[in-house]
C-alpha cells in the first residue's frame, strides 16, 4: 500500500520528469526628444505589442506597460506602441484565452515553439512573406544576412509566420560540481554516469566539508534543471522524437534509464528525498549556496548572482564547470543558445501590420540596438578603446536596464554588437569575484560550444503537429508519473513503470504520433533545422 507522504511526494514529481525539449516616476529618465532614427510624424500608427512580465521591474522604475524604455521606444519610433505585459510563466494560458476573445496584442513575442504551432495550426497568426517584401527594409536585410532566420521562421506552408534575432551559439545551462570537494575527497572529476554516481554517493556520506555532519548532498532534483539535466545526460532529445537508425523513435529506452539512475540516487538517500516539494528549486538553491549540494544545474542568466551567493557564504569553495558525463547513450552538451529564436508572430486579427513591420523594423536599426542593448552612452556607458561599452555603473545598469531585454527579442546583431561580448561586459574583472567568475564562462564555452559533443536531440525546434496529435500528446500528459513513482516506491520497479506509461501511450493513439513524426521526416529532411545548425558559423 502506498503510504500517504508517498502518494503527496508522487502527485507533485511530474516536473521534474518532464522532458525537456533568455516608468511612471523613474528618476534620471532621458527626456523626451526625438533623437533616435525615426521621429515622430503625424501619421504615426498605433499598435499594441506583447512583453513578458518577469517581475524585475523595480518599482520606482515603472512597470512592464510604463517606464524609461518603453518611453524611449514610443519617443524615438515609428509608431505607437502599448505594452501587454504576458506572465513568463505558462503565457500560452493567458494568451490563448486573448487570441480566442479577439482582444490579443498585435505583435505577439513567445520562445515557446509549442504555442506558436498551435497559433499556427489555429490559423491565428499572419503570413509575413508579401508584408516584409513591400514594407520592410531593415529586416529584409536580416533576413538576407542571416539565412537561418528564414529557415526557422517558415511554416510548413512554406510561408514565412515568426520573426526574430540571430544569436551565436552560447552557453545556456551550466552543469557546476564542487572542485574544492573533488580535491579533499581525492576523486577525478566523473566522466560516465557510473562515475557520477559514486562522487555523489562520496559527496553525500564522507563529509566533504568537514563539519564532522552528515548534512551535505551529492546532487538535487529539486526544481526544473536539476531535475532536467538527466534528460540531457541520457540523450532525450530536447524537442520532438529521437533519430535512430534512420527513424523517429520516441525516447522510451532514455526514460527507462533515467528513472533507474534517480532511483538509485533517491533509494541511497544521495539526494534529498524532499526533492517532490522543491518544485521551483529554491530549497535546492539555498542549500547549494550554503555549500551543501556537489553538483548543481542552473541556467547562465542566474549563474552570476547564485555564484556572488555562494561565494559570500562559502569563501574558500570552488565552482567549475564540467562535462555532462557520458552514458550508454553517448555524450552531450547541456542546453545552448542559438543559433536563433523566432518569437514573433503577427496576430491575424491584427487591424494595422504594416505598422507591426515598421516597428520590427525599429527594432533592427542600428542605433535602437545599441540603445536597448547598452543604454544611453554617458548615462549607463562610455566607449572603450575597443569601441565597446564600459559600464558607468554597474549597480545603476542592473537597476536601470538589467530587466530590459525582452523589449528586444527581435532585435538582430549588429557589427558593433556582435564584437563586444555583452556577458564579458557584466564582469568587473579588477576584483578577484571577477575573475573567477569569467574563468567559470570561459571554461563553460570552451567545453559545450563542442560540435563533437552536441545537444541531444534531432529538431532543434519540435516541428508543428496537427491539432488532433497535439490532443494525443496533451491527453498523456501524466506519462512521467509512472516513472516517477518508481523512483520514490521500493514497490513500484521501472519495468513496471515503463510498461504502464508505454500501455498509456499506445490506448492514447501514441502510434499516430510516430508515425507523423517519420512522414513529416521524411518529407522535409532537407528544410528541417536540426541541433547541427547550432554550430554553424556564420
Amino acid at each position: 500500500m502506498i503510504k500517504r507522504n508517498q502518494k503527496m511526494m508522487v502527485l507533485t514529481l511530474t516536473s521534474v520528469f518532464a522532458a525537456g525539449v533568455v516608468l511612471a516616476g523613474c528618476s534620471g529618465q532621458q527626456e523626451k526628444k526625438e533623437t533616435g532614427n525615426n521621429p515622430p510624424t503625424a501619421d504615426r500608427g498605433h499598435i499594441s505589442v506583447m512583453v513578458y512580465d518577469r517581475g524585475r521591474v523595480p518599482a520606482d522604475e515603472g512597470t512592464y506597460e510604463k517606464n524609461r524604455w518603453t518611453e524611449w521606444i514610443n519617443n524615438n519610433g515609428p509608431v505607437d506602441a502599448t505594452f501587454v505585459p504576458i506572465p513568463r510563466n505558462n503565457p500560452g494560458e493567458k494568451l490563448n484565452v486573448l487570441l480566442a476573445s479577439g482582444s490579443a496584442p498585435d505583435f505577439i513575442q513567445d520562445y515557446d515553439a509549442i504555442n506558436r504551432n498551435a497559433w499556427y495550426n489555429a490559423k491565428q497568426l499572419m503570413p509575413l512573406d508579401d508584408l516584409i517584401e513591400q514594407h520592410s527594409v531593415e529586416y529584409k536585410a536580416m533576413l538576407e544576412k542571416y539565412p537561418i532566420l528564414r529557415k526557422l521562421g517558415t511554416h510548413d506552408d512554406g510561408k514565412l509566420y515568426e520573426v526574430g534575432a540571430y544569436v551565436p551559439a552560447d552557453i545556456n545551462w551550466v552543469f557546476l560540481v564542487r572542485m574544492d570537494w573533488l580535491k579533499k575527497l581525492n576523486l577525478e572529476v566523473p566522466k560516465t554516469t557510473e562515475e557520477l554516481y559514486a562522487v555523489a554517493k562520496a559527496f553525500t556520506e564522507d563529509d566533504p566539508d568537514g563539519n564532522g555532519q552528515k548534512d551535505t548532498f551529492g546532487m538535487s532534483l529539486g526544481g526544473g534543471f536539476n531535475g532536467n539535466i538527466f534528460n540531457w545526460i541520457f540523450g532525450i532529445p530536447g524537442a520532438g522524437h529521437s533519430l535512430e537508425d534512420g527513424k523517429m523513435v520516441y525516447p522510451w529506452k532514455q526514460k527507462t534509464a533515467i528513472a533507474e539512475f534517480k532511483r538509485r540516487l533517491y533509494q541511497e538517500g544521495i539526494i534529498d528525498k524532499d526533492f517532490a516539494a522543491d518544485g521551483n528549486g529554491e530549497k535546492a538553491k539555498r542549500d547549494f549556496v550554503n555549500g551543501k549540494i556537489g553538483f548543481y544545474t542552473m541556467q547562465w542568466a542566474d549563474v552570476k548572482s547564485t555564484f556572488e551567493a555562494f561565494k559570500k557564504n562559502v569563501p574558500d569553495g570552488e565552482l567549475v564547470p564540467i562535462m555532462l558525463p557520458r552514458s550508454e547513450f553517448g555524450q552531450f552538451s547541456p542546453a545552448l543558445s542559438g543559433p536563433g529564436a523566432t518569437p514573433g508572430v503577427i496576430n491575424a486579427n491584427a487591424k494595422d501590420p504594416v505598422s507591426v513591420i515598421k516597428y520590427i523594423d525599429f527594432l533592427n536599426q542600428e542605433n535602437t540596438i545599441k540603445t536597448l542593448k547598452w543604454g544611453i552612452e554617458g548615462e549607463h556607458y562610455k566607449l572603450d578603446a575597443s569601441s565597446c561599452p564600459a559600464p558607468v555603473d554597474l549597480e545603476k545598469n542592473s537597476k536601470e536596464k538589467g530587466w530590459n531585454g525582452d523589449y528586444s527579442l527581435v532585435s538582430n546583431p549588429i557589427e558593433a554588437t556582435l564584437n563586444c561580448d555583452p556577458r564579458v561586459m557584466e564582469i568587473d574583472k579588477t576584483t578577484t569575484l571577477g575573475q573567477e567568475f569569467t574563468k567559470i564562462l570561459e571554461t563553460a564555452r570552451e567545453l559545450y560550444l563542442n560540435p563533437e559533443v552536441p545537444m541531444p536531440g534531432y529538431f532543434l525546434n519540435a516541428p508543428a503537429m496537427p491539432n488532433d496529435l497535439n490532443m494525443i500528446v496533451q491527453s498523456v500528459s501524466k506519462l512521467d508519473d509512472e516513472y516517477a513513482k518508481a523512483v520514490v516506491l521500493k514497490d513500484y520497479s521501472v519495468e513496471k513503470a515503463a510498461e504502464a506509461a508505454q500501455d498509456m501511450w499506445n490506448k492514447a493513439g501514441g502510434g499516430k504520433v510516430d508515425e507523423w513524426y517519420n512522414d513529416y521526416y521524411n518529407a522535409n529532411k532537407d528544410k528541417i533545422v536540426t541541433v547541427m545548425d547550432l554550430y554553424e558559423k556564420k
